[in-house]
Order: C-alpha cells, then sequence, then structure tokens
C-alpha cells in the first residue's frame, strides 16, 4: 500500500529486523512529525503576519507619501499638469485648475491638451481667432527648448508657460500667473515717467513727448513750451507746512489741466515748476497771451484745508519749429526764460530771446561764486558810524557786508544780498558777518555799539536766537554792545515765529531796532507788537527834509513817537547840512550818512572814534565829514 512519503519515512524508521512494525516507535515518530509540522506552520503564520504588518506599514507610508505629495503640488505657486507619451492628461494640481478656470469637480485627467484648453473658462471670452492663436502657440511649446513664453489672456491676465520632456516621452508644463509682476512692472514704468504726487508726465516723459511731437510733426508746424514756476510757494511750506503744499500743488495741477487741450501736454518738473507744451500755435503773440491766462488763473486764490491761499506764477516761453526740434535745447531755452522772469518780478512772462543765454549764464556763474564766496568766508565787514547828536560823539557803528569779486569787482548787497536768500546761504553769511563784526567791535571803546542786519529768511529756521547766543560765546563779547537791525517786512510776517525769536535775543541783552521804518505796512501796529529799542527813519523822508513837507511831518510825527515810547531815533542817509539842521531841530536822537563818514574798513573806524570821541566838542557841526 502506497503512504504519504512522509508516513512511509516514519514506517521505514519504525521496522524492527524480522521486517514487523515496532508500534511504539512509529506514533512516537508520527507524534514528533505532527509537532515539527505545527512548528512549521505556526512559523509560517507568523512570517506572513509580519509580512502583512511589513505590507500595512508600506501602504501606511506610500498613502503618506502621496497625500504629502499632492499637499505640495496642491499647494504650489505653479500649476502643473503631466502628460504621457500619447499627450493625455496623468497628474496636475489645483492650481492647474484655478488658473485655467477648469471645474473641480469635472477631472481633466485622460484628455489630451487641445480638449483641456476647449474647456478652459479663462480662454472663453476670446473670439475665435485669438482663441486658436492663443491655444496653438500653447499646444506648439517646444519640450526640448525649455524657453518659457508669455501670453495675455483675454481676461486680462498674463500667464507664463515652460515646457520639459520626461524620461517616458510625456511631458511636464508649468503654469504661473505673472500678472502681477507686469503689474508692478506697468506701475514702476509709469512712476519712473510721472510725477509721484500729481501724476503728471515728468521730466523724463516730457522729454519722450517733445521727441513724439517731432516725429509726427507738419511743414511748418509751430509749438510752445512754457515754463512756470509759482511765486510764494515756498512762504506756504514754511507756513502752512508741507502737506499743505502739496495739495496746493495738486489744485495747481488741476487748473492748469483745465485750460489746455488734450494734445497739449502738462508735466510738473519737480517742486514748485511746471511745464505746457502747446501745438498748433498761430502766431508768435499766442503762446504769451496763454501764458497771461496761465497767470491769471493762477493769481485766484485756492482754498486748502480751510486756508486761504494766494501764488502767483512766473513764466519762460520758447517757440519751437517742430521741423527742427532739439528736446535738450528747448528745455534749456525755456527754463532760460523762465529764470529771467523771475528776476524780473512776479506773475511775469518772458519769451526766450537768444540775448538771455549770456546773462542767465552769467548770473549763474555768479551764483557759484557766491556759494563758493559764502563757503570760504570771502566777504568783507565795512562800518558806518552812527552819530550821537546829544553828545557828538559816535555811539556806534552800523555793519555792512561786502562782497569784491575777482571778476567784477565790488558787488553791491542789493545784488548778493537776495541771491543768499533765494539759494539757502543767507543764514551761514548771516553767522559770518556777526562773528567778524563782534570780533572788530571788541576793539572799540565799551561805550561804543555795534549794529548788524537780519534778513527775515534768518528767522525760518528758528534757530537764530541760538546761532546769536553761540557768537557772544565764542568772542566774549557782551550782549548789551550788540544791535540787530530788523525790516518792517520781516515782522509783517508774524507766521516765523519773529517776535518770539525777538523776545529770546533781548534776553541776552542785545538791542533790536526797527530798520527802514516808514516804508511797510501798519507801522504803528508793529511798534505795538515788540518793544524795540531804536527806529531807524528810513532815508528816502530824510533826503527830502527841506524841500517837502510831507517828508518832514513824517519825521516829526516819528520822532516825537519815539520821544513819547521811549525808543531811540536815528535818521538815515543824512547827506547834507540842511538835513542836519532839519533833524537837530526836530531833537532827533542820532544820525549816520554820508555827511559824517560813508562806510569804512575796520582800521579807518579807530580814527572815525578818535576824531569823535576825544574832547568831543559841543556843536557837533564842528565835526562833520566832507561827503
Amino acid at each position: 500500500m502506497s503512504y504519504h512519503p512522509l508516513l512511509n519515512r516514519q514506517l521505514l524508521k519504525a521496522k524492527c529486523d524480522d521486517e514487523s512494525i515496532d508500534v511504539p516507535t512509529l506514533l512516537s515518530l508520527v507524534s514528533t512529525a505532527y509537532q515539527e509540522k505545527d512548528i512549521d506552520r505556526k512559523r509560517a503564520d507568523h512570517a506572513n503576519r509580519v509580512m502583512a504588518d511589513e505590507l500595512n506599514v508600506t501602504l501606511s507610508e506610500l498613502a503618506l507619501q502621496n497625500m504629502r505629495f499632492r499637499a505640495a503640488m496642491d499647494n504650489m505657486y505653479h500649476g502643473l499638469s503631466l502628460f504621457d507619451e500619447q499627450g493625455r492628461l496623468v497628474v496636475c494640481n489645483s492650481r492647474f485648475l484655478e488658473i485655467y478656470g477648469i471645474d473641480g469637480e469635472t477631472s481633466p485627467i485622460g484628455l489630451e491638451l487641445p480638449e483641456i484648453l476647449g474647456r478652459c473658462d479663462a480662454l472663453s471670452r476670446a473670439n475665435d481667432l485669438d482663441k486658436r492663436l492663443i491655444i496653438r502657440e500653447h499646444i506648439c511649446l517646444d519640450r526640448l527648448d525649455r524657453t518659457p513664453i508669455e501670453q495675455q489672456w483675454p481676461d486680462g491676465r498674463w500667464v507664463e508657460l515652460t515646457r520639459t520632456s520626461v524620461a517616458d516621452g510625456g511631458f511636464l508644463d508649468t503654469i504661473v500667473d505673472i500678472t502681477g509682476a507686469h503689474q508692478a512692472s506697468d506701475k514702476i514704468a509709469h512712476l519712473a515717467r510721472h510725477d509721484h504726487l500729481t501724476d503728471l508726465p515728468n521730466r523724463v516723459l516730457l522729454r519722450e513727448r517733445i521727441l513724439e511731437i517731432y516725429r509726427n510733426r507738419r511743414r511748418q508746424q509751430k509749438c510752445a513750451i512754457l515754463f512756470l514756476d509759482l511765486d510764494g510757494f515756498k512762504a506756504v511750506n514754511d507756513t502752512l507746512g508741507h502737506a499743505i503744499g502739496d495739495l496746493l500743488l495738486v489744485e495747481v495741477s488741476r487748473r492748469l489741466l483745465s485750460i489746455v487741450r488734450e494734445m497739449d501736454v502738462v508735466a510738473r518738473l519737480g517742486g514748485d515748476e511746471f511745464a505746457i507744451v502747446v501745438q498748433h500755435i498761430r502766431s508768435r503773440s499766442s503762446p504769451q497771451r496763454f501764458a497771461r491766462r496761465v497767470i491769471n488763473l493762477l493769481n485766484r486764490p485756492f482754498t486748502i484745508e480751510g486756508y486761504k491761499i494766494h501764488v502767483g506764477a512766473s513764466v519762460g516761453i520758447d517757440i519751437i519749429d517742430a521741423s527742427e526740434m532739439d528736446a535738450d535745447q528747448i528745455l534749456r531755452n525755456a527754463d532760460i526764460a523762465l529764470y529771467q522772469a523771475k528776476a524780473d518780478g512776479k506773475n511775469t512772462a518772458r519769451l526766450y530771446d537768444p540775448a538771455m543765454h549770456a546773462a542767465v549764464t552769467a548770473r549763474r556763474q555768479l551764483e557759484v561764486d557766491l556759494s563758493n564766496a559764502v563757503l570760504f568766508k570771502q566777504f568783507e565787514v565795512f562800518y558806518q558810524p552812527q552819530i550821537d547828536l546829544e553828545a557828538g560823539t559816535v555811539s556806534g557803528f552800523e555793519a555792512l557786508a561786502r562782497w569784491r569779486h575777482s571778476g567784477r569787482g565790488m558787488i553791491s548787497p542789493t545784488e548778493f544780498i537776495p541771491m543768499c536768500e533765494e539759494n539757502g546761504l543767507i543764514e551761514e553769511l548771516g553767522a559770518q558777518i556777526l562773528e567778524v563784526a563782534c570780533k572788530d567791535a571788541m576793539a572799540w571803546p565799551a561805550c561804543v555799539t555795534v549794529s548788524v542786519n537780519l534778513s527775515p529768511v534768518q528767522f525760518k529756521s528758528g534757530n537764530l536766537p541760538t546761532i546769536v547766543k553761540d557768537v557772544l560765546e565764542k568772542i566774549g563779547f557782551p550782549g548789551s554792545r550788540l544791535e540787530l537791525e530788523i525790516t518792517e517786512s520781516a515782522i509783517f510776517d508774524r507766521s516765523s515765529g519773529i517776535i518770539s525769536q525777538l523776545s529770546e535775543i533781548r534776553k541776552l541783552g542785545i538791542r533790536v531796532s526797527l530798520d527802514d521804518f516808514g516804508t511797510g505796512y501798519s507801522s504803528l501796529s508793529h511798534i505795538r507788537s515788540f518793544p524795540f529799542d531804536r527806529i531807524k527813519i528810513d532815508q528816502s523822508f530824510v533826503r527830502e527834509l527841506g524841500a517837502d513837507a510831507e517828508s518832514l511831518a513824517i519825521v516829526r510825527a516819528v520822532v516825537g513817537l519815539c520821544e513819547n515810547l521811549g525808543i531811540q531815533s536815528t535818521a538815515e542817509g543824512v547827506e547834507t547840512h540842511k538835513q542836519l539842521d532839519v533833524l537837530q531841530h526836530e531833537q532827533c536822537r542820532s544820525v549816520q550818512g554820508y555827511l559824517f563818514s560813508e562806510p569804512v574798513t575796520m582800521s579807518e573806524t579807530m580814527k572815525i572814534i578818535s576824531e569823535f570821541n576825544t574832547d568831543p566838542p559841543k556843536q557837533i557841526s564842528i565835526r562833520r565829514r566832507a561827503a
């Protein structure tokens, strides 16, 4: 009988010598075999369980990796799509669906690219031709080149597409929405050519527009360019602040736009400077008439944040032949004409003339020389004596700045002081003159004072009291021997804090005088606004004494006013004996003028002091100097 091989082996082992079966041995062998089989089964079961556990772990890890991969794909900024060798979509991320505007509930997996683009909501707004062109360009991307292309889609978005081949013959497309980058680039390009405050073209775009006019020119066509600068704008910034100044510039731009045609160009060049290009002018007088319209328009008051603001405009004009344009030269000519208009006064328009170039070039060179003169302290100080009529002595000297130019000789303060004020040099120059005057005055007798003129612009920063104090401490000069002179125009503008600064200066023991009295506005109110130590009667009234009854009445009134208020009176510009006699008769306290001495150098002051203050005579007439 045939048995299972395992049993046959056990029977063979249990046979005795006589070929009989040893049953106990057989049962023992069978039992052992079953035990081994059971152990093998258990080992197999254990191995299967271990393999199952490992498989479950592997599957879990794969699921986790797949989830992470999907999460990574779906959170990419780029849209991603993988196509197989037949061009069918294998996988894509949510950003891909979002950019293309494909409904996420209807999976595009398995579709070819033309079918996907056909379902693209973003392209549905295009006309048939544009849609075909966009799809064709997309489908025909070179997978080997990997050079991205840009497309503008019908909904206004810009996208960038890149294609890469993969090993199995398929390809990978990436798409990114670059609309924001294009908008930022457009904004940067706009800002580079437009003024950030008014959004008007700036100087760069103005030049481009001029060149564009040249490219589109017609025969014998003429146009004009106007450069304009606001009169009084700096005062608005200084008194009301830059925020109000900016709002004013916006309103100015609106007014200018309201009077130009669509073909004309209004630009802001910077600060308070604007330009207008007027095309197709009919005559040379047309731009001048238009400039007058601009001036009149800007003369009308502006209401900004409750403030009523008055400014004006100076205008420079250049008429240009469109057939012979040099943009840079045109801008220079208009700028020169504006420079001349500003020099000629407010609310003025000037047409460019070649002769202006030399004059403006010379003035600009003079400004450079002036800046260097201030930088290298090249100014001199001259002194004119002030005579006490009662004592017959020199009571003080007025310090007067002088500029000896290397090429032009001595330049009048009436020319260089306004230039210093316009170019921000007056504060430094004023400090220099004050320091020199105090140093020189240290050599005079203690009873002799020195007076120094102040510009209204020196008060703008609010630092004048500190500057004066620092000079006095540096020199060791007593404030009681210093007198500072201001004009009526300085205190007419109360917004600069002039009165408060003068009060701080007086705390240093310094005397303050009101110069050129009678030539400004509301003179009596000015005297009431601050306790001046001296009032100086303007030479325009002194000049007519003995010949004009009105001048005599003014001098008499001022001297009487000073006596009643306890203020010293000084008459300026005394040049004749007759003028002196009248002033003595009216009991004016002191005088100065060419009758006694012209302004002199420091070395000559000692001689004048010696003449008047040594053994002083009873009658001032004895010490009169030749004019």
